[in-house]
């Protein structure tokens, strides 16, 4: 019997939901990119070499969501520390942003990893198209498997977070399009509170007292978001 989930039951995408080209996410703001990259030349490296190491993960974005990869090297870690200066700098307001992809497993399990990453790459241009119409500049990362993140320069935490539910709502919206709102977790299959799939996120407002200790800033974050995740599951009930 055919799993009602198969790779072949998912729906064409149309052109407004196909993944954008990766350079949509990649707005100049404390410049990590350019800075290694000055960094990297005066080490006296030619452009052929960097383009070679960049295959191996160098400045690299993810090729699911577009996103810059987090997922090794130090790009957002540095990219929160010159987001915490240029807050101490110019006053502006800006937010980190902690996402996590709901139910990734069951795409896997369900649509295997291409069925899964065309999904996740949906998700990653919705996330994008939000994030990047309420701040003048959003950077982008895909940290681990699942995890997502943001930072978001010269906007409101009132404008973050109602940009944060539109995510939530067009994410469920096409969780229905595409018959996922019922999706099976595999790590929960008999707990129904785990079905289908969205994104849960946790924001913290950079300020110049975490200069002292960045890493706190995800710290805040993680916490707000686990802590929405639990209140979702208990929704859920």
């Amino acid at each position: 019997m055919k799993h009602p989930y198969g790779t072949s039951d998912l729906k064409p995408l149309r052109m407004d939901q196909m993944h954008k080209e990766p350079n949509d996410c990649r707005i100049k703001f404390v410049a990590y990119d350019e800075e290694a990259l000055k960094e990297i030349t005066a080490l006296g490296l030619s452009p052929i070499q960097i383009e070679a190491l960049q295959e191996y993960g160098l400045l690299a974005l993810d090729n699911v969501t577009g996103f810059n990869e987090g997922r090794f090297g130090k790009g957002r870690f540095s990219t929160l520390e010159r987001a915490i200066q240029h807050v101490k700098r110019t006053g502006e307001q800006a937010f980190y942003v902690e996402m996590d992809l709901q139910n990734l497993s069951g795409l896997n399990a369900q649509f295997g990893h291409t069925g899964a990453n065309h999904i996740f790459a949906m998700i990653a241009a919705i996330i994008r198209s939000e994030l990047a119409a309420v701040a003048s500049e959003a950077i982008c990362f895909r940290h681990g498997g699942d995890e997502m993140s943001a930072f978001l320069v010269n906007t409101t935490e009132q404008a973050v977070r109602e940009a944060l539910e539109a995510v939530q709502s067009s994410v469920q919206n096409l969780a229905r399009s595409q018959d996922l709102d019922a999706l099976p977790n595999p790590k929960h299959l008999n707990d129904v509170r785990w079905k289908g799939i969205g994104v849960h996120f946790g924001i913290c407002q950079l300020a110049a007292h975490y200069e002292e200790n960045p890493t706190l800033v995800f710290t805040a974050a993680d916490t707000e978001l686990e802590r929405r995740k639990t209140g979702c599951l208990r929704l859920a009930l």
